[in-house]
This record gives C-alpha cells, structure tokens and sequence, in this order.
C-alpha cells in the first residue's frame, strides 16, 4: 500500500471511534498524515540529540555480586581456526554487568500477582522521563536521606509519577577487572528506606544506582529496599556508568532481554536529550 494513499482499513476502528482517542472524529487520511508528521519530528529530534551510552562493557573478570555466577565469553567458531565465521558462547547471570531486577527477583510465586518476571514487565517501562540526582558525596556506608531528594526538587523540578531516577554516587569510576575489582564490590553508599519510600508514594517506575545495588551492605543483611520495591513493582537498576555526563532531567532508554521466567536481564541503557 502506498504511504500516499492511505485507506479506512489501513487505520484501526477503535482509534477514530474512541472519544479518549487524540484522533477521535478524524478521517484515516487525517490520522496518517498527523502520525506521519509526528513520527518525522520524533525522528528529527532524535538524530539531533545527545545519547550517552549507561551500561557498562560486558567482558570477563567485571565485578560481580558475591553470589552470583560469573560472566565467561568463550569462543565457539572463528575464521582463525578455519571456521566460516566468527561466534562466542555467552555464559552469565541474569544479573551481570548493567542490569535490572524484575520483581521476581525478591517477590515469590506466593504472590502471583506481585510475581512478575522480566518477559511479563511492559517493555515501556523503561521508556521515560529520567532524574538524575548528584549523590557524590557519600561515601561508602552512608545512606542517602529524604532530605536530600526533597532539597534537590526544591532547586531543581518535581520528581514526578512515572519517572525513573537515577542516583549518581560517581561508584563507577571504581568499576575495574579482577583482581583490581575491591574498591567497587566490598562496600558502596546505598538509598535509605525513607528515601525509598518517598519515592515509591509518588510513584516513580525505577530507581537506579551506579553501585552494585541501592542497598548497601548492611542494609542488604537486615533491612534492604529490594522487597519493599520490587513488591510494589518498582524497577531496580544496577551497575550504571556515565552518569556523571547527564543533566537533571533526560529521556531514558533501557530494553531488557525477553527471557522467559527470568528474575532480570543484562541492559543497554541510554540517556537521550
């Protein structure tokens, strides 16, 4: 069918018939047309924005969780040995590298409406609005309060429903290959559970660090974030980078791999703006 040429059947009924609809009472031709347009705008302010790539490299020896499995990249064909082309065997956690952990991660198959794996999570759900807050400062150990989220939209703009907000420990500059990898996995600033909760009454889709996770560890033993969020299906992402280069407010980007019955899945998270 040409774009030029558009038909009644090219556009779904419920579209035109629907009163919440934005093209409800137009004709097809209207509704292409103002879909095209808005399709070359979108286009056009993508090709004209910054894009800072957050997820850091997948390779061997990266840090890791204490309890997880490593990541091991080998190889399987490659034109070197004769071979026709070149393949590796990936061998890894759900959780390696950058990441996100869907709420089955935390939240048992007790609950089956709470127990949602990553292939069940709305692929939108990380598309949206990110926030970035500045939380160099804290050292490791040290918990970031309300307080410092309240101030910061005080100076800044309103953390607002949907949105998924990034907190900038600038940890990922400790990000380093075993042996060297000490400074990063053995102990790292965290977000208090009243922050936390804060940010799950407004509600925000995601919280994401550029630690191994928004608990630290004592808080991981005795009181962590990671249920109370995960229940209330709020999204955590870890091991973030480059967060350093972004301004407060963005456009995020992250796509999961669809992995059936998976506790989370690796991520190539982007920030646009």
């Amino acid at each position: 069918m040409e774009l030029g040429h558009p038909t009644q059947a090219a556009i779904p009924a419920s579209v035109m018939s629907n009163r919440d609809s934005p093209y409800a009472g137009v004709t097809a031709l209207q509704v292409r047309i103002i879909v095209m347009s808005e399709t070359t705008a979108l286009l056009h302010a993508l090709a004209n924005s910054q894009c800072v790539d957050l997820s850091q490299s997948l390779e061997e020896h990266m840090p890791h969780y204490p309890t997880h499995s490593k990541f091991n990249h080998t190889l399987w064909n490659s034109y070197w040995h004769g071979d026709r082309a070149l393949t590796y065997q990936l061998l890894m956690n759900e959780h390696s590298g950058t990441h996100v952990d869907a709420p089955a991660h935390f939240i048992s198959d007790a609950k089956p409406d709470r127990h949602v794996t990553i292939d069940q999570v709305p692929v939108r759900r990380l598309i949206g609005r990110g926030v970035r807050l500045d939380c160099r400062k804290f050292q490791a150990g040290d918990y970031v309060p309300r307080k410092t989220i309240e101030d910061w939209e005080a100076s800044h703009v309103s953390i607002e429903p949907g949105d998924i907000v990034l907190f900038n420990f600038g940890w990922s500059e400790r990000w380093a290959l075993r042996p060297g990898h000490a400074g990063y996995v053995e102990n790292w600033p965290g977000v208090s559970m009243e922050a936390a909760e804060y940010l799950f009454n407004k509600p925000v889709t995601a919280i994401g660090v550029d630690t191994l996770s928004p608990d630290h560890p004592v808080a991981l033993a005795s009181h962590p974030i990671h249920p109370v969020a995960l229940e209330k299906q709020v999204l955590l992402i870890e091991n973030l980078c480059h967060l350093d280069m972004l301004p407060d407010v963005f456009v995020f980007l992250a796509l999961p791999l669809k992995i059936r019955g998976g506790s989370g899945s690796p991520l190539r998270a982007v920030a646009l703006f």
